[in-house]
């Protein structure tokens, strides 16, 4: 086990304690989480890919964006199964169902994230899922985790254009449809775009259109778990309004 020189043992031993794949510890007023290598079934590895190569992907990644001053949680402790980061916030994800941010500092997250993706991009690096789960908001910052898919094969413009995308669907499947926010961040994106990804993401999204046909018997399924379907049709609208 390797840890920062300032965590406390204390800290550590309660690490080792641990068995969830993500578990929330709370030590002396602080709030950090503990990330394991995910336990995967044969189906799920076959739809998934091995745990393992995902857990040493995002290892990885937080120590090499770390480096680089991307917004990312810094590792605190790790061992052969584990790391440990502190907690970065609230996520958009749970901003939007949980209607939390009056007086503006919803649409001020979004419009952080949106730059901050942009700023990724303007670096050459790609998130690789960027969904608002994925995306924290603190201390009036925003924090991208969830590096998984991260991949020196997504530092690409087409790589760029995939987050873009994968960004603007989670946010109308987490809000039922586009809101004022998600335009802020557009506007927000756009303005710092230099690359012409906008204009790439919406190429992209017209050559997926065959996944609305292909979906259409899900986007009404009557058992209430048709949203992201029916954020698919809603996704392809906004990028066609430009």
């Amino acid at each position: 086990m390797t840890a920062a020189a300032d965590t406390d043992p204390d800290l550590i031993a309660r690490v080792a304690q641990t068995t969830d794949r993500i578990e929330r510890l709370e030590h002396q007023g602080q709030v950090v989480w503990v990330k394991r290598e995910e336990r995967l079934s044969l189906r799920m590895r076959l739809q998934k890919g091995a745990g393992a190569s995902a857990f040493e992907r995002e290892r990885a990644a937080l120590h090499r964006l770390a480096g680089l001053d991307v917004p990312v949680p810094p590792i605190l402790a790790e061992g052969p199964d584990f790391f440990m980061t502190p907690d970065s916030g609230v996520s958009l994800q749970t901003m939007v169902r949980d209607d939390l941010g009056a007086d503006g500092e919803r649409r001020a997250a979004f419009v952080a994230a949106a730059q901050g993706l942009a700023g990724l991009h303007a670096r050459r690096i790609s998130h690789g899922h960027p969904r608002l789960k994925d995306i924290c908001w603190k201390d009036g910052r925003i924090t991208f985790i969830d590096f998984e898919r991260f991949s020196d094969k997504l530092n690409t413009p087409s790589g760029h254009a995939r987050d873009l995308a994968t960004f603007v669907f989670s946010a109308i499947a987490e809000a039922g449809g586009p809101t004022g926010d998600l335009d802020a961040a557009r506007d927000a994106y756009r303005t710092a775009d230099e690359q012409g990804i906008w204009e790439r993401t919406r190429t992209l999204v017209r050559r997926l259109r065959f996944i609305d046909w292909l979906t259409k018997p899900l986007q009404f399924r009557p058992d209430g778990k048709s949203r992201e379907f029916k954020a698919i049709p809603a996704t392809l609208r906004y990028f066609e309004r430009g």
